[in-house]
């Protein structure tokens, strides 16, 4: 849970927020994001892209999507390359998954 914290610190923290009372900010706040449908945080502006796609966020999808953003919703609106370390990817989402 540390290695996620840290990574979601020093690579989604300046967009994001994961905190229960946490804001929105340039992206949406990740706090209770397992289980919810992409595109779909009331208040939030998403692209079509992320819209249409339409994913429910969960282990597997949330890994793939901050591997490569683009490839998974091609269109999206985040302008991040993706993690390359697959344990940093397991890491962040396992920490997003506590965040509930």
């Amino acid at each position: 849970m540390q290695q996620g914290e840290a990574r979601f610190a020093s690579e989604c923290a300046v967009c994001h927020s994961a905190k229960a009372d946490g804001p929105t900010m340039m992206g949406p706040n990740l706090h209770g994001l397992y289980g919810r449908t992409s595109g779909s945080l009331a208040g939030f502006s998403y692209s079509q892209a992320m819209k249409t796609r339409a994913v429910e966020w969960q282990m597997d999808s949330l890994q793939q999507f901050i591997a490569q953003p683009q490839a998974f919703v091609p269109g999206t609106y985040m302008p991040y390359v993706g993690l390359a370390s697959a344990d940093d990817r397991h890491a962040v989402a396992c920490f997003l998954g506590a965040q509930k």
